[in-house]
C-alpha cells in the first residue's frame, strides 16, 4: 500500500497543484474581490457621560455620518448593510482641535477589509448645557366660516421648559402652536405640537432640544362678526376766520369689521364714531386712531378683525374774500347832536373787501353790513372819521376806511309877526 503511494509522487504532487491553481482561479472568476463605497453611516458617540459631568453638551457640527468603502469578495460585499457596520468617535479619543478619529468596523464580517479607516474624522463643539422657560405663540391656519372670527387662542399650560447648548437657546426667537380653524363656527379645543423657531424663522430640530412638553392644549374661541360704518365728529372750535366743511373731513376706510359674542355686538350702535379735536386749529389735522381705543371697554369680547386704525384727514380753510361797494347814500350817520346836519363829502361808492364762510358768500349783501359813521359828540366842523359796520355773524372786516364829513349847526327859524300888532 506504501509503495502505491509513493509510485509516481512527483507526478501526484503536480498534479495537486494545478488542481488548487484551477481551483483558485476558477473562484476568482466567480467571486472576485471588489471594493465598494456605502454612504451615510451614522456615528456613534462613545463616553458622551464625561461631557454630562461637566455640565456641558456636545454638538456634532461635522461627521455625524460617514462614507466607507470596503473591500472582499463580491458575495460578501452583496450580502452587506448599513447595519452591519459600526462606525464609532469615541470622547477619550478628543484632540485639542475638538475633533475624533472615526473608526469602523464590521463585527459579522471579519473577512471585509475596511479601506479608508481613520481617514475620517468627527468635529465637535462643546457648549454649556442650559434649561428656560418660554411661553408659547398661537398662529391659526386657514380660515373660519364666513361671519366669524377667530379670537386669541389660548395654550394650557402656556409656559414650556426647554434644555439643550446654550448657542441653541440663544437663537431661540419663538415657540409656536400651529392651529387649524378652517370651518370653525363654534368655540373648539385642540392639541398642538410645539415648534421652536430661530430669529431667521427657521425651525430648529427636536433632536437639539430637551423639551418637558410633547403636546399643548390650546382652547380656541370663534366669534360673530358685525360691520361699523364710520363716522366722523369735530370738537372743539377752530378759530375766528376759519371753518371745516363737511367736505374736508375724509378718512379711510368707511368702514370697519369687528367681532365679538353675540351679546356684546347687540349692544353696538351701526355706527363707529370718531372724535377729532379742532379748538385752536388753522391747519389740516391728519390723525390715525386706533379703532380698539374708541370700542366700549365694557364689551370685553370685542375685537378688530381687519384695519387697526381709521386715517383721518380734517382740513381746516380760511374764510373765503367778498368785495362789495358800498354807495354813500348806504351810509348812515349816527348820533348826530341835536340841531346839528351833517354831509359826506364823498361822493362815489365805498369798496369793503369782507371775510366770511364760504356758504355765506353768495348771499351777503350791501343791506346786511349796515355800514355807519358815529357823530357822537361832534358840533361844527370838517372830520375824518372811521367807517363803522353791524356786520351779521361769521362776516369780518379787517381794514379800515375814514370818510371825510362835514358837521353844521343849523340856522334858528325867526318866528313871522304882523307889523304894528303889539
Amino acid at each position: 500500500m506504501k509503495q502505491k503511494l509513493t509510485n509516481n509522487l512527483g507526478m501526484k504532487l503536480l498534479s495537486l497543484g494545478i488542481a488548487i491553481v484551477f481551483w483558485i482561479v476558477i473562484v476568482n472568476l466567480d467571486d472576485p474581490i471588489e471594493s465598494k463605497t456605502f454612504r451615510d453611516i451614522p456615528v456613534t458617540v462613545l463616553n458622551q457621560e464625561q461631557v454630562m459631568e461637566r455640565e456641558k453638551i456636545l454638538e456634532v457640527i461635522k461627521g455625524d455620518k460617514v462614507n466607507v468603502e470596503v473591500e472582499g469578495r463580491r458575495s460578501e460585499l452583496e450580502r452587506l448593510t448599513e447595519k452591519d457596520f459600526y462606525a464609532t468617535a469615541d470622547l477619550e479619543e478628543v484632540s485639542f482641535m475638538d475633533t475624533v478619529l472615526i473608526r469602523v468596523t464590521l463585527p459579522s464580517h471579519p473577512e471585509v477589509k475596511v479601506l479608508n479607516n481613520g481617514e475620517n474624522v468627527m468635529k465637535l463643539i462643546f457648549d454649556d448645557y442650559v434649561t428656560r422657560l418660554f411661553s408659547f405663540k398661537v398662529n391659526t391656519v386657514g380660515e373660519a366660516t364666513e361671519g366669524y372670527y377667530v379670537g386669541d387662542a389660548l395654550a394650557s399650560p402656556n409656559i414650556i421648559q426647554i434644555s439643550g447648548a446654550k448657542t441653541v437657546l440663544d437663537k431661540i426667537k419663538e415657540v409656536v402652536l400651529e392651529v387649524d380653524v378652517s370651518g370653525r363656527s363654534v368655540d373648539f379645543t385642540t392639541t398642538a405640537v410645539p415648534i421652536v423657531y430661530d430669529m431667521n424663522g427657521d425651525a430648529i430640530a427636536s433632536s437639539k432640544l430637551s423639551m418637558n412638553l410633547e403636546n399643548v392644549t390650546v382652547n380656541v374661541p370663534v366669534l360673530l362678526t358685525k360691520q361699523l360704518r364710520v363716522r366722523v365728529e369735530t370738537v372743539g372750535e377752530v378759530p375766528e376766520g376759519y371753518e371745516i366743511l363737511s367736505e374736508n373731513i375724509a378718512f379711510q376706510p368707511e368702514t370697519v369689521l369687528v367681532a365679538g359674542t353675540k351679546e356684546d355686538l347687540e349692544k353696538l350702535s351701526r355706527y363707529l364714531v370718531l372724535k377729532v379735536d379742532v379748538a385752536g386749529q388753522t391747519d389740516t389735522i391728519e390723525k390715525n386712531i386706533y379703532v380698539s381705543t374708541e370700542l366700549d371697554d365694557t364689551l370685553t369680547s370685542l375685537r378688530v378683525v381687519d384695519t387697526p386704525m381709521v386715517a383721518v384727514t380734517v382740513t381746516v380753510t380760511p374764510y373765503v374774500e367778498k368785495t362789495l361797494e358800498i354807495p354813500t347814500a348806504r351810509i348812515e350817520l349816527r348820533n348826530l347832536p341835536e340841531g346839528y346836519s351833517a354831509q359826506l363829502l364823498q361822493r362815489l361808492n365805498v369798496p369793503v373787501t369782507l371775510k366770511c364762510k364760504a356758504a355765506r358768500e353768495p348771499l351777503l349783501t350791501v343791506e346786511q353790513l349796515k355800514p355807519y359813521v358815529d357823530l357822537t359828540g361832534y358840533t361844527a366842523g370838517t372830520y375824518r372819521l372811521e367807517l363803522m359796520m353791524d356786520l351779521p355773524s361769521n362776516v369780518l372786516w379787517e381794514g379800515k376806511i375814514f370818510m371825510d364829513i362835514v358837521v353844521s349847526k343849523e340856522e334858528a327859524s325867526i318866528p313871522h309877526t304882523e307889523a304894528g300888532l303889539e
